[in-house]
């Protein structure tokens, strides 16, 4: 009899996503402060915590928020995937508050991402992760698994969670984009984010199986009348959270 080797799932939680730990058993909390090279999150939404449980009976890792590249140190990003690499994590999603670039996204959307378009230059960030044995990588090293992305799938099917497929855009941020800019962008991909490539860049040199998805929290500048804030990001993040849960347990029970 074959046995299949054990996997283990990390979930990093975007803005506004922190009720997600409500849906899970905690069995440990690391602050990114006690994590050597990550530090402390700076922005609203993103506690900073890391949470070992489960959720419905299956083992997973909740990582409540992110560093932001745009917070000035961009290696604190990839310390932090290198510490859930070293804990075991086999599996990384990552969910990230997005902004919908077309009118057939709107908030409360789910979308897994099928492709990515990185504009933070990982390659350049990768050079200055001070004490990393990660050396930069070409761009064809930025991959999604296209098995953990179906199982996404399969699991919000189970959940009775809708979702679509589509193309991720990364800026650095922490501006919204401009009409111009959105315009621009919309001949690139589907939702508009400002996190997930470098944590998916580092995922793909460490051999860490790596998705995305994007939670539409907003329509991008330009798509409605009313301008993006980050207090509707973080009150949809918030709104998200009890679907995603469910997405969750039925994914790391597969």
């Amino acid at each position: 009899m074959t046995v299949k080797p054990r996997r283990s799932l990390a979930f990093i939680a975007g803005s506004g996503m922190d009720p997600l730990a409500q849906a899970m058993t905690v069995e440990r909390e690391t602050r990114f402060d006690e994590i050597a090279g990550v530090g402390a999150c700076r922005v609203e939404g993103h506690t900073g915590r890391v949470l070992e449980g489960t959720i419905g009976g299956g083992a997973w890792v909740l990582v409540m928020g992110r560093r932001h590249v745009y917070e000035g140190d961009p290696a604190a990003v990839a310390h932090l995937i290198e510490w859930l690499a070293g804990r075991g994590a086999t599996d990384l999603v990552m969910a990230s508050a997005a902004g919908a670039l077309h009118g057939g996204l709107v908030a409360g959307d789910l979308m897994v991402a099928r492709d990515i378009v990185d504009f933070q230059n990982r390659d350049h960030l990768a050079r200055r992760v001070a004490g990393s044995a990660m050396r930069a990588t070409s761009a064809e090293r930025l991959l999604i698994d296209g098995g953990l992305s179906a199982a996404i799938e399969h699991a919000a099917t189970r959940a009775r969670v809708a979702c679509h497929r589509g193309t991720i855009v990364c800026g650095v941020g922490p501006a919204y984009e401009t009409h111009a800019e959105v315009r621009a962008l919309q001949e690139w991909g589907d939702a508009a984010t400002m996190s997930s490539a470098p944590e998916l860049a580092a995922a793909s040199r460490l051999g860490v199986r790596a998705a995305a998805v994007a939670v539409i929290t907003n329509p991008c500048t330009g798509i409605a009348s009313a301008r993006p804030s980050h207090a509707e990001v973080l009150e949809v993040g918030r709104r998200m959270a009890a679907g995603l849960a469910s997405v969750i347990a039925q994914l790391v029970v597969e």
